[in-house]
Order: structure tokens, then sequence, then C-alpha cells
């Protein structure tokens, strides 16, 4: 394949849908967003240096100190709640056990979160203030397992096998609990926070093993046979489609409901079904964002459906990538239903995540 020509055009993101976006969102969450999810494509091509693995782990934790010194550990449904700021394990606990409607698995959870917290304490040196927020991999109520030279666990749907003489193997064996470390947070109920970078911090007990991101090895060639395609329908409809996105008075729900429906569309299985057609379908239930937004397409003919065209054709790119990054023989392997491959990979730099989307489905019991 030829090599293909790029825009270069100044690219502004702008806030919609998550912290990470999937990389085929860019196209309605951002101005010129189909413009630099090709450039994203381009330089997987050249190195994937900062590609990292988006861990499944579960479930979610939170733990650190507050300004006086107290540790402090809690699950997802604590963090923020004053009344579920548990400071020892049985308050952790009976919180969890108060929380949702008598669900057959919740006392174990509600346990084996408290089970942690002596790990986690013990861990986290007097001087450290603040919080760090991650996903567990293996523990005591979920241990790994080692077979044939190898670390196996599965924290939720994806399962994850580990050379057990590789760097990571070695830090991860005789452990009883592993975790994915993701954010650093000021204060208790922090919702924004920096990148965590310093796992060292909490690995001096012999017990307790803290990583931060773990990057892949293999370069993608990136050589999906729809790239041309996606950069002649990007040449000749980038212009029109910010024109389209472009801020409209009372309507500045737009790109939300675009990704609300991309997203529903996700959880059903139904991406490949996703069109003008079917968006307006959906949107029927929404009568006077319906005839907002109809009247505004039907003064841009056709770019919707070009918006959900390139959508789809960036999904099917992006999935030959994560194919390559899944098959590759690195340290790290996944499995996910009986497929090669985990929950999928984030792009650090760019702000995007890399999910196999017609595969993936998120459940956690947190």
């Amino acid at each position: 394949m030829r090599a293909f020509e790029f825009l270069t055009e100044d690219v502004v993101p702008k806030k919609v849908g998550r912290e990470f976006n999937h990389l085929e969102d860019l196209v309605f969450a951002e101005s010129n967003g189909v413009l630099r999810a090709i450039k994203i494509l381009r330089s997987l091509s050249q190195g994937a240096k900062d590609v990292s693995i988006k861990w499944d782990g579960s479930p979610t934790v939170y733990w650190g100190r507050d300004e006086d010194g107290t540790f402090r550990m809690v699950g997802k449904n604590n963090w923020g709640r004053e009344e579920g700021k548990s400071s020892n394990p049985k308050e952790l606990e009976a919180f969890i056990n108060s929380r949702g409607k008598g669900e057959d698995w919740r006392p174990k959870f509600a346990a084996d979160m408290a089970a942690m917290w002596p790990y986690f304490e013990a861990a986290t040196p007097s001087d450290f203030r603040g919080y760090i927020f991650g996903d567990i991999l293996f523990h005591p109520g979920k241990p790994y397992q080692g077979a044939d030279g190898r670390i196996n666990f599965t924290p939720n749907l994806s399962t994850y096998s580990v050379k057990g003489n590789s760097n990571l193997g070695r830090s991860l064996a005789g452990k009883k609990i592993a975790v994915a470390a993701h954010k650093r947070l000021e204060a208790f109920g922090d919702k924004d926070g920096e990148d965590f970078d310093q796992p060292e911090i909490f690995n001096g007990t012999k017990d307790l093993m803290v990583f931060g991101q773990t990057y892949v090895s293999h370069k993608p060639a990136v050589d999906a046979d729809n790239i041309e395609k996606i950069q002649k329908l990007a040449n000749k409809y980038a212009s029109s489609i910010n024109n389209f996105l472009a801020p409209v008075a009372g309507m500045g729900y737009l790109q939300n409901a675009i990704y609300t429906y991309v997203n529903t569309q996700a959880k059903e299985k139904q991406l490949d079904n996703i069109s003008e057609e079917s968006f307006f379908n959906w949107l029927l239930a929404q009568p006077a964002k319906y005839k907002k937004i109809k009247a505004h397409s039907d003064s841009h003919p056709e770019i919707l459906s070009i918006i959900f065209t390139l959508v789809k054709e960036l999904m099917l790119a992006k999935n030959e990538v994560i194919r390559e990054l899944d098959q590759a023989e690195g340290d790290i392997t996944a499995h996910t239903k009986g497929e090669p491959g985990g929950e999928g990979y984030v792009k650090t730099q760019d702000g995007v995540k890399l999910v196999p989307r017609h595969r993936w489905t998120p459940f956690r019991s947190d």
C-alpha cells in the first residue's frame, strides 16, 4: 500500500464523552476529529511506545492518607461519599453490605475488600498524602494461578497470562495482591488527578505489587485496507463535518446525543448498523431534540451519514491494529470469551482508547 497523505490542520480537542474517548468517536467528539484519528493511526505505524494495556481489573480501589495522615481505603461506590469514608476495614465492609439490593455476591465482595485493607495500609508510607486509584488484578479472595512458567489471573472478563521469567512476572511472583494504578488524587472524592508514575512508593512490602502503565513492545503495521477510503472521505468532508458540529444556539447537546447513540448501539451489539436512519429512530423518544437535530441535519445534507460511515470505517481500521497487538508474542497475553485479547489499549499521549467494541461489553461487580 502506498503512503497516504495527511491534512495538517491544527486539531483542538473538544470535551465530549469521557477523558479517553474511543478512537472512532473523535469523528463527532471534536473539531477536525477525523483528521486527528487518522494521524493517530499513522503514528502507530511509526511506533507504539505510548500504547499501554487497558487492564480489565476488578474491583476498583482508592487508597491513601488524608492531610492528618489517616489511612483510608474505599471502593468505587464509597468514593466521594462522606458516609462511605471508611477509616477501618470493618467500616468498609459494613458500607459495602449496606448498598445494593441484597445481591448474592455482595457479602463476599465486602469481605474481600476488607481483607485487602491491611496490605494496602502497610504498604502506604506514613508521610504519603493524597490518594491513588487503580484496579485490582488478583487478591487473596481471587489469587493468581501458576502453570507452565506463567502467572495467570482473571480479575473480570479477561484472563491474563504473564511470563514468569519476565520483569513483570518476577515482580508478581509470590504477591498476594497486584493492582494497576491509574491516577493520583489530592483529596478524598476528587474526580480529576494526575497520571500516576511512581508505583515504587508502595512496593516496599512482600505482599503487595503496584505498577503503573504497562506498555506494549510491538509496532503494528497499520495496513488496514480501508485507510485510503477514510483518507479520501476526510479530505472531502472534514470541513463540512466541522460546520455541522459547530455550536448552534439552543442545541448544545448535538455531539453528546450522537455519543450516547453510538454507545447505546455498542452495548446492544449493533455498531455495524449505525446510520442516520437508525439514529433518528432512536431519537424519536426525545421529540424536542429530534425536531431540532432533524432540521439541522436537513440543512447539512448527507453529513450525518458521512459521520457514521467514518465511525464504522475507523472501527475497522482500529480493530486491525488491535488484532496485531493482541497476537504479538510478548510478556503478557490475554483472552476474552475465547478470543485473543483483553479490554484493549490506551494511547496515552493522544488521550484515546483502542477497545474492541465488537467483543467488549463492560461488566463489573463493584
